[in-house]
């Protein structure tokens, strides 16, 4: 008995010490652990400086690549939280405003709100920064549509960073404007005197009401202006140029490109101080970039100048390093165009973002969750950019001439064939199942024609539409309007400034929808779906851009245009081109 209890006493001492030496161990382990886990918050603190609030990380394990033909050069980034892309970003409760949500095309929580940090004249106060600019005037651009007038302020902003020059935007006044009302993107209940009047205004024309004197005229009054572009400079005052003096020289600069000469300049005094200011409208600054500084950018011996513009333009260091690296045309482009999008150049006033996201939230569609998106442009493209696409697509389907076309565009069947990529065999062999509906928010000038076709596609018992035999999809619209035009150029000036500011916000809202979507799919042949290329493009955050790239499993983000066996210096969210050019041009042409 007594050896028994004796063995048994050893045996527990056995079991004692190993115990003890577990948790000796185990503390080792935990404090190595702990060591561990620190060194990587110091990292990933140093990270999230350059990521800005970007909730977006690589999965960094090759999976097998279970992807359909049509997914296979996707390259997926997964959030550190495993949400749903969504349009509001669930994040950004955690910084700020609701309302920053409908300012710009990207989502918060992926813009760089640290550039002021990095740029010289946000830190001091430069005497010199104010001494080169490029003034935009978009008065004469007003009669094109949003897509275009975005896009020359975006080319403008591009040329300027790169010339080292502030940007400054110069609206023409009331009596320079054909626009009832100062703007060609209407007016706000915020832009009258008295709001009460406004509300209780009964007649056809609000351009009777009193405006206010100091609300922002033209372009200005959907863009709020970026710092990092204007650099804090106001407009010189010149001795006594006025509005006039500036457009007149604006017009002088065509025979200036077309002679092979530089634009010209205008010296100001300021002070003991010479501004040299280049007044530019939308068609000057294409002919000056294509002539002048599209050939500068390309050039590869001009490194230096590269590496400080990429910086001017919202770049850190490293980003910097990366960029004067590339050498392919595409892969210029669509640095930039991530990076333009990652600084927030386009930015929309208080007011638009408010009725935006007011006009937004009538639409049928949960903002919470994953949708995709559809930009069915017809309408005046019809007869020009898109006649060439829509010939070329019924000549592919085997009818040879214009005559024999069953309609004058591109069925919106085709626009589902490069949205679906479902596998119905192996949904019918029980090998897949169906989910959820899917959400497709569809954005068109043509809705009448759209729903009639879709109409004619197979329904489920629950009222979705069945695509490909068995996907269940719910096609998403944005609300009916007593405005039967949809092009914020429809009838010219003519229009009540109320009104064009309805189809301003509706514009707008389309816009920033089609931007946000999980899958979107469109085209380049307008400026709509240039806009919404650039907005959907990322910088890749990874240190190991350049060097050959890992598998990385989803369908989520694209590679750009960049080598296939190199990480890639940028992503796109899925876009896929419904017909016309694949790769896109320079940012805002």
């Amino acid at each position: 008995m007594n050896g028994s209890n004796k063995r048994s006493s050893s045996e527990w001492k056995v079991v004692l010490l190993l115990i003890s030496v577990a948790v000796i161990s185990c503390g080792v382990t935990t404090t190595l652990s702990a060591l561990h886990v620190n060194n990587n918050n110091r990292v990933a603190d140093g990270v999230a400086y350059h990521q800005q609030h970007r909730r977006l990380a690589a999965t960094e394990e090759e999976e097998e690549d279970n992807t359909s033909a049509q997914q296979t050069s996707t390259i997926s980034l997964t959030s550190k939280f495993n949400e749903k892309r969504s349009f509001l970003d669930p994040s950004w409760k955690e910084w700020g405003d609701a309302l920053v949500q409908f300012e710009t095309l990207v989502s918060p929580a992926e813009l760089d709100f640290t550039i002021s940090r990095r740029l010289p004249w946000e830190q001091d106060e430069s005497p010199d920064k104010c001494d080169e600019i490029l003034v935009l005037m978009p008065e004469y651009f007003a009669r094109n549509g949003h897509g275009s007038q975005l896009n020359s302020y975006v080319l403008a902003a591009m040329m300027a960073t790169y010339l080292g020059k502030a940007m400054l935007v110069l609206d023409a006044p009331q009596k320079n404007t054909k626009y009832p009302n100062g703007s060609m993107f209407g007016c706000p209940v915020d832009a009258f005197k008295d709001r009460k009047e406004f509300e209780q205004f009964k007649g056809n024309n609000h351009k009777h009401l009193e405006m206010k004197e100091d609300f922002p005229m033209g372009m200005s009054r959907l863009l709020k202006h970026s710092t990092l572009l204007s650099r804090g400079c106001k407009m010189p005052t010149c001795s006594s140029f006025t509005y006039d003096s500036w457009e007149a020289i604006r017009k002088a600069q065509r025979e200036h490109f077309l002679n092979g000469l530089p634009p010209r300049e205008v010296n100001c005094e300021d002070g003991d101080r010479i501004q040299r200011v280049i007044p530019l409208g939308g068609e000057e600054v294409r002919q000056f970039f294509e002539a002048q500084v599209q050939p500068l950018i390309l050039d590869e011996t001009k490194k230096r100048e590269a590496y400080k513009w990429i910086i001017r333009l919202g770049a850190n260091a490293h980003e910097a390093q990366v960029f004067i690296k590339l050498t392919k045309e595409a892969e210029i482009w669509d640095f930039v165009s991530a990076l333009m999008a990652r600084s927030g150049i386009i930015k929309f006033q208080p007011w638009i973002a408010r009725d935006v996201a007011q006009f937004i939230r009538q639409i049928d569609l949960p903002l919470n969750s994953g949708y995709d998106a559809i930009h069915v442009r017809r309408g005046d493209k019809l007869e020009t950019e898109s006649r060439k696409e829509v010939v070329a697509y019924w000549h592919s389907q085997g009818y040879d001439r214009v005559q024999q076309f069953p309609t004058n565009y591109i069925p919106f069947r085709h626009y589902l064939r490069l949205w679906d990529s479902t596998d119905c065999e192996n949904y019918w062999n029980g090998f897949q199942t169906q989910a959820t509906t899917r959400l497709v928010y569809v954005a068109t000038d043509d809705p009448t024609t759209v729903k009639e076709e879709i109409a004619k596609l197979p329904k489920g018992s629950d009222g979705t539409t069945i695509v490909a035999g068995c996907k269940k999809v719910k096609f998403i619209f944005a609300p009916s309007s007593e405005d039967s035009a949809f092009h914020i150029n429809d009838g010219g000036g003519k229009v009540d400034c109320y009104v064009r500011y309805k189809r301003n916000i509706r514009a707008i809202a389309d816009l920033m929808v089609l931007t946000k979507s999980d899958t979107f799919v469109g085209e380049f042949v307008s400026n709509w779906g240039r806009i919404i290329r650039l907005n959907r493009l990322i910088l890749n955050d990874s240190p190991l851009v350049g060097e050959r790239k890992k598998e990385i499993s989803g369908n989520w983000l694209k590679k750009s245009s960049f080598a296939e066996d190199t990480e890639p210096p940028a992503f796109i969210r899925d876009f896929r081109v419904a017909f016309g050019e694949l790769i896109s041009p320079p940012p805002g042409w």
